[in-house]
């Protein structure tokens, strides 16, 4: 179980053959890796799954292979389940998951994990693709291709290829193809946005190798979960949440015990969220997911008008900047 999806195990993985697995998308949410936040944000399980299923049928219509099976319930995703390999070098590249996250970074924020890298002279722009020190907001073109672990406690970029190459035991033609893979889903998240006058910032990809050795993608994408939108300037995504706790007490405490490498145990316990809030963050989803589909799955205003008048409401109380 993560901390937002629960998996089911239907038929395990054998070395040579996959198994099957249903991911269940839950109504909770996580933030600063803290794990489940003590809210639940109602729909929002269903409109990330509706949202995942969308992109994988689409993209399967462009030839890219994914590991989608079929949609089972309203939350519930079927699909090929391969092996978790961790602590050991595997005996063949096969019917696996790839210990990596794979980030496409079309703009770069302020806050952005890239300038503090630059900063503390961890990467160069060169490691990155770039010319030189990239502007806030700046548009990029090409995009930023990142990259970072999977099953760590916490996740660690690589400064270069070389280091994704040394982590993952692949060759330059393996990566230089998960590279590609991550264009082509950024390029068609990317379409899809600008159709419906969202920006897409950033997000993340997983890919698994098939019994086969082929490239699929896993976990799921293009989502407002696993990737940030702006819609006329409002922060489509759950960037909303995490903005409402940043800098608080809360937040200061967290930091501070990641920082002294304490158990999760003894991290502080985060306040709830303001009832308001949570109401407009569930509708958000639910529409979100309504426009992105093109279908009608939630009985929900329109994007544009919540924005317009419920975000409104909520920024004239003060519970969003």
């Amino acid at each position: 179980m993560g901390s937002v999806k629960d998996l089911e195990v239907i038929e395990e993985p054998t070395k040579k053959h996959e198994g099957v697995g249903v991911f269940k998308f839950s109504d909770r949410y996580s933030v600063f890796d803290y794990g489940e936040m003590p809210d639940e944000i109602d729909g929002k399980g269903e409109a990330l799954c509706m949202m995942g299923v969308h992109n994988f049928k689409e993209l399967e219509k462009e030839g890219i292979k994914t590991h989608f099976i079929e949609l089972e319930d309203k939350n519930r995703m079927k699909f090929k389940l391969v092996n978790v390999i961790t602590d050991e070098e595997p005996e063949e590249y096969k019917n696996m998951m790839v210990p990596l996250e794979i980030i496409y970074r079309n703009y770069l924020g302020e806050g952005s994990s890239v300038f503090r890298r630059l900063d503390k002279g961890k990467i160069e722009p060169e490691d990155l693709g770039l010319d030189g020190y990239p502007e806030v907001n700046e548009e990029l073109n090409p995009p930023i291709i990142d990259f970072s672990t999977k099953f760590e406690k916490f996740d660690r970029y690589f400064k270069n290829l070389d280091e994704v190459k040394e982590h993952t035991g692949f060759d330059d033609q393996k990566i230089d193809l998960i590279k590609k893979k991550a264009i082509e889903v950024n390029d068609f998240i990317n379409k899809r946005a600008e159709e419906l006058g969202w920006i897409h910032l950033d997000g993340k990809m997983e890919v698994a190798l098939d019994r086969d050795g082929e490239l699929m993608l896993a976990d799921v994408l293009g989502t407002l979960d696993e990737d940030r939108f702006e819609y006329d300037g409002f922060k489509l995504s759950k960037q909303m949440l995490r903005n409402y706790y940043r800098g608080g007490e809360w937040h200061e405490k967290m930091e501070k015990a990641k920082e002294e490498d304490l158990p999760k145990e003894e991290w502080p316990e985060p306040p709830r969220l303001p009832k308001k809030l949570v109401n407009f963050v569930s509708d958000m989803y639910k529409a979100a997911a309504n426009a992105w589909t093109g279908e009608e799955h939630f009985d929900v205003k329109e994007l544009e008008r919540l924005i317009e008048e419920d975000y409104q409401e909520l920024k004239e109380e003060g519970l969003v900047e």
